[in-house]
Formats: structure tokens, C-alpha cells, sequence
């Protein structure tokens, strides 16, 4: 029979994504979850007696859930975890998890620090080709803004642009196959095309969303907060780097959850924990209130009646 695997990973981004395209190129066969930073906990439990082998990326579970585990020897031995957010940095020590930031002056996303692990058990050709190497590394690079130059700003954000473009399921179809063609990465014309598009089509959203920004005050912070369905990273960025008297950017995606950019004025890695969320110094995240547009829908219709099973 063959062995049952499990990857959870994080649907947000490019971080999120591209460990299943790595994985697919590891493992001949797998099951996939992409979930929310919410829905990890009680997807891990409910899967721990289903597979011979889970994989977390990019996402992490609570202390509860990992003291649990770690008294479990079956459970201790089947889950591997790999994050890169400090705001669970305690986790590591457990032995199923490892979450690093940064390394030798180099940031780690979830994405490379799978990389690194799936290439020290798979001898996969495409695996480690420089093709494979270099997305990872540009992903990387988009999701935690480590530029050191502007080619590499460059080549990071045309890896966000096609995500956008593509969609998570097309993202993973287009550079699985990408990869088993190409020995080095490099766009052809067509996709240099789609690249232009899409950002001329950022750049016109981030004019007009920075226009809807409003400034307030939170924990004693000053801080601008924006409603925002796409592209919260560099959008988030643009923003703090523009407004030098904000400490932090709020960028609340009411679908989905709450974004965090700043730029050392403030640790956001603790503020999003205050609600319920995580991160890093500089980029965080937090869920939606539970009944959040439940509440937004009686504001606009004070008299309207909410039918739990049609919500």
C-alpha cells in the first residue's frame, strides 16, 4: 500500500503555493489542503489518524496542539512542520517543527525552507535544477522583501504579477511544467507581455486604494488602514515606505483577514498576536472577527433577520 501524505500549506501567496509545486516534483503522489491561518488546528487534528505522513508549511499549529502531539509518539513521528514566521519561533522545540526567520543574514520563507529539506531527501534531477533554484529564490524574495538590489526586486515581483494573473491552480499547473522544460528561468515574450499588464494594472490599484486610506490611532501607534482585496503585500510596502509619519499599515481584506506592513517603528509580530494572529517584525497577519460580516450586514440592514443555516 502505498504511503499516505498530506501537505497543508498556506493559500494566501506565492509562499503558500509553490511548496506544492517543489513537492510535486518530490513525490509521485499526495494529497493537498491550503488553508487559512485559522483552519490549521482542526485540520491537523483531523487528519492526523488519516495519513502516514503530514507536512506543514508555511503555516504553523498552536502550543496546545504541538504539546499534544509531542506526547504521542505515532503523532511525533509522522508530522514535520516548516515555518518561517517569529512570531512561533518557541515551537522550535519541538522536534517536529522547525521555524527559522532568518539565517546567516538571509530571510527564510516557507517556501526555501522546504526547498532545502525536500532536496536533502529527493535525488530529483528537476528538483535541483537551477530553473527550480531560482524560482524558489524569487519567491522568496517576494514574500519577504529581502532585496538587495533592484534586479532582484525585479525578478521577485514578475513571480507575484503571474501569480496574479494565474490564480493558485493554474500558478502550480504553469510552473510544474515550466520547470520539467527549462534548465534556467527566463521569460519569453507572451509572458513578458502579461507581466506588463499586470503591473500597470497594480500600479493603477495602488494609486487609487492609497486615495482611500485613512490615518488613526491603535495601541498608541499612528497607522494608516485600508480596505484591500488584492496584492496587500506590495501595497502595504508602497505605503509605509511613502507615509514616513506611520508606524504600521493596516490592510483588511473583510473575504478573507487582516494584513500588517511595517518599517521598524513597531514590532508587528506582537501586535497581530493581541488579535489572534502572528508574523514577523515587519509583516504580520490576523484573523477576521468571527462574525465580522455577519456585523457589517446589520449595520447596513438594521432590521434584517440572519438565518444560521444560510449565512
Amino acid at each position: 500500500m502505498d504511503k499516505k501524505l498530506l501537505i497543508i500549506s498556506h493559500v494566501a501567496d506565492n509562499d503558500g503555493i509553490t511548496p506544492i509545486i517543489l513537492a510535486k516534483l518530490a513525490f509521485p503522489k499526495f494529497d493537498k489542503l491550503l488553508l487559512e491561518i485559522s483552519e490549521v488546528n482542526q485540520n491537523v487534528r483531523d487528519n492526523l489518524d488519516k495519513y502516514d505522513e503530514i507536512h506543514v508549511v508555511d503555516l504553523n499549529i498552536s502550543e496546545e496542539l504541538a504539546e499534544e502531539i509531542n506526547k504521542n509518539e505515532n503523532y511525533k513521528n509522522k508530522i514535520k512542520i516548516f515555518d518561517h514566521h517569529i512570531s512561533g519561533i518557541n515551537l522550535n522545540k519541538y522536534p517536529f517543527i522547525t521555524v527559522i526567520d532568518e539565517k546567516n543574514g538571509r530571510k527564510e520563507s516557507g517556501t526555501s525552507i522546504y526547498y532545502n529539506y525536500l532536496k536533502q531527501i529527493s535525488d530529483n534531477k528537476i528538483l535541483h535544477s537551477k530553473a527550480t533554484e531560482s524560482l524558489t529564490e524569487y519567491v522568496r524574495l517576494i514574500d519577504t522583501f529581502d532585496f538587495k538590489n533592484e534586479e532582484e526586486k525585479e525578478n521577485a515581483n514578475n513571480i507575484g504579477y503571474l501569480f496574479d494573473i494565474l490564480g493558485k491552480d493554474n500558478y502550480i499547473d504553469y510552473f510544474y511544467n515550466y520547470l520539467q522544460t527549462h534548465e534556467t528561468f527566463e521569460y519569453q515574450d507572451q509572458e513578458k507581455l502579461l507581466i506588463k499588464l499586470q503591473k500597470d494594472k497594480v500600479d493603477n490599484y495602488i494609486k487609487r486604494k492609497e486615495a482611500e486610506m485613512f490615518k488613526a490611532k491603535l495601541d498608541n501607534y499612528n497607522v494608516g488602514v485600508i480596505y484591500a482585496e488584492s496584492n496587500r503585500s506590495l501595497l502595504g510596502n508602497y505605503l509605509i515606505n511613502k507615509h514616513e509619519d506611520l508606524d504600521f499599515i493596516i490592510l483588511i481584506n473583510v473575504s478573507r483577514s487582516i494584513s500588517y506592513r511595517g518599517k521598524d517603528k513597531a514590532d508587528l509580530s506582537i501586535i497581530s498576536q493581541k488579535y489572534g494572529g502572528g508574523g514577523h517584525k515587519n509583516a504580520a497577519g490576523s484573523p477576521l472577527p468571527k462574525d465580522l460580516l455577519n456585523n457589517i450586514t446589520k449595520l447596513i440592514y438594521n432590521n434584517i433577520e440572519i438565518k444560521e443555516e444560510e449565512k
